[in-house]
């Protein structure tokens, strides 16, 4: 009987019958492009593909990583307040040196760009269909990071170049 029209041929031909009677779902060779499929997707999965997605999924990691390391510090610093007051008035005099204000600014572009990545998920999730916008969402966060960061940035490192310290 012929094949119906755009269904292929080998799909009505018969396949052997094993001991038992039943179709043999595979023939050796069908198997091992099967497992050879299998493989390859399974490497196409572990490998980098790029793009705004991937990026801001990273980049929203690092950035919880470093908040939470921000966390620990805070509140080891205000531990410190109690336990040993010289110590903390170290800590404060190396978070006003100039690489301690580099610190903070890392620190704060990691928060900030954890913030606003984070509300570019939330409206995803809550509006579904804004997906199809994720990378101008992830470019719009870019915009308003900037705009915000750059002040903030220049207001914590000003008294690196003015002299100001403490």
């Amino acid at each position: 009987m012929p094949a119906p029209a755009g269904v292929p041929a080998t799909t009505h031909a018969r396949q052997p019958r094993s001991a038992a009677g039943r179709r043999r779902s595979h023939s050796p060779p069908a198997a091992a492009a099967q497992a050879g499929q299998e493989a390859n997707l399974q490497v196409r999965y572990l490998q980098y593909r790029g793009g705004e997605g991937m990026l801001a999924w990273a980049l929203h990691r690092i950035s919880g990583v470093a908040v939470w390391a921000f966390i620990l510090l805070h509140v080891l610093d205000i531990w410190l307040v109690g336990a040993n007051p010289g110590l903390y008035d170290e800590v404060l005099a190396l978070y006003a040196s100039p690489i301690g204000r580099v610190g903070e600014t890392l620190v704060g572009a990691g928060l900030l760009y954890h913030a606003l990545n984070g509300l570019r998920i939330i409206v995803m999730d809550f509006w579904p269909s804004t997906t199809v916008w994720h990378k101008q969402l992830w470019y719009a966060c870019w915009v308003v990071f900037f705009v915000v960061g750059i002040p903030g940035a220049y207001v914590i490192l000003s008294p690196i170049w003015t002299g100001a310290h403490g």
